[in-house]
């Protein structure tokens, strides 16, 4: 009965082995896949760098400029009113 055991006990961790084996092999290729599609994407958002900094540059011109206009109405309206009020005062 005891020897019975052991050779069932023995058999089981064979196949635990040979089964740890397979899956590391599987692992192993799964991480190389892995690897590949991280490198692809890498190069595709490095590519990508170059038009979001243009994106960038343009925004910060577009902002400058409104920011130009902004203060040319408003220094205008302020001139506007303040000649209402000399005006009034008169």
């Amino acid at each position: 009965m005891a020897d019975t055991l052991l050779v069932i006990l023995y058999i089981s961790l064979i196949v635990f082995v040979i089964a740890l084996i397979v899956l590391s092999i599987k692992l192993i290729g799964t991480l190389t896949r892995v690897d590949y599609l991280v490198e692809n994407i890498t190069r595709k958002a490095e590519s990508l760098d170059g038009v979001f900094e243009t994106i960038d540059n343009i925004t910060n011109s577009v902002n400058s400029i409104s920011d130009r206009v902004m203060g040319m109405v408003l220094g205008f309206t302020k001139k506007l009113f303040n000649r209402k009020k000399e005006k009034i005062n008169e």
